[in-house]
């Protein structure tokens, strides 16, 4: 069963970057749903299945005798090696929660960073957000999540953008905050630090990176003209990369912004659909279809042993 989980949530975590051709086809947020899912998904069935496969040996070493041998009937089969798979999965699933942890911590004291205090610049209200200028001619352009939330550019931003410019990006900035891609951006950060050595991963987290940019583009540019707008800031924009939440330019996703905003939005029929989401169903299907049959097959391995339960015995006295 362990061994289900991990191998079924490897191929979730690189997915995403194999049908990254494919599924830029997609309107740019059901990319970005598809994106995180897979790579939520997948992150999480590799944690628990190195869990599964330890328990037995953890319940052991604790002295619960009865519980391991339960665990060791229903996932032994499914997690060769013995103790050596258990200290194995033990150490590798210890270093995964702990890296894990490490990278999420240090993105959100990134995130806390990135706010501006009061005194500092000029703020604005805005119906979501505080809009903060910063004294000071750099290009810069982002935002950042918290109470209130924050879009911060600056001076030297607002003087070399035109208003209909200046309003595509500010736009921009708030739908980040609106669909919380913060929460996407922690996510491909924990990612890469604790299994980013895997072949392909690392395809998967920048195509999530990517489908957020393009997700906020198109939300920005729902108005008329303002498709134009938003590729135009972005080429005035691209001297100065600076943010740790989503910058308005990001280097490795301006051409590929710039040349999706130069065409008409997406609007995939439902067979693309279908092909695009195709490979996460069926990688789910396959990692559910397996468990089921594990489940069966030990099923009367656990009624063995529920019949010589201690606490099962104690009732019928």
């Amino acid at each position: 069963m362990s061994v289900i989980l991990v191998v079924a949530g490897l191929a979730l975590l690189v997915l995403p970057g194999v049908v990254a051709p494919l599924a830029r086809q997609l309107q740019a947020s059901e990319w970005r749903r598809l994106n995180r899912v897979a790579i939520r998904l997948g992150f999480v069935m590799v944690a628990v299945g190195l869990i599964l496969a330890a328990a037995p040996l953890v319940l052991d070493a604790a002295g619960v005798e009865s519980v391991a041998e339960v665990c060791h009937h229903l996932l032994g089969p499914a997690a060769p090696g013995g103790v050596i798979t258990g200290w194995a999965s033990l150490s590798i699933s210890i270093v995964l929660l702990a890296a894990a942890g490490a990278a999420r911590r240090r993105s959100r004291r990134l995130q806390r960073v990135a706010r501006i205090d009061g005194w500092f610049g000029d703020h604005t209200r805005l119906p979501d957000a505080t809009l903060v200028v910063l004294p000071t001619d750099a290009i810069v352009a982002y935002a950042t999540p918290g109470s209130p939330a924050q879009v911060v550019v600056s001076r030297g931003l607002t003087s070399a953008l035109g208003s209909d410019e200046l309003d595509a990006v500010v736009r921009h900035e708030l739908a980040h905050l609106r669909n919380r891609h913060h929460r996407d951006l922690v996510l491909a950060a924990v990612v890469d630090a604790t299994l980013g050595w895997i072949p392909g991963l690392r395809a998967s987290t920048a195509a999530l990176r990517l489908s957020i940019e393009r997700s906020a583009d198109e939300e920005a540019a729902g108005r008329s003209g303002a498709r134009e707008a938003i590729r135009s800031a972005l080429l005035k924009t691209t001297a100065t990369i600076l943010g740790p939440v989503p910058a308005f330019t990001a280097a490795f996703t301006l051409l590929a912004r710039l040349e999706a905003l130069a065409m008409p939005p997406a609007d995939p029929s439902l067979r693309r659909r279908i092909v695009a989401f195709a490979p996460l169903a069926g990688v789910a299907f396959a990692a559910a279809v397996g468990l089921l049959g594990c489940s069966v097959l030990t099923d009367h391995g656990l009624l063995h042993l529920v019949g010589d339960c201690p606490i099962g015995a104690h009732a019928d006295e």
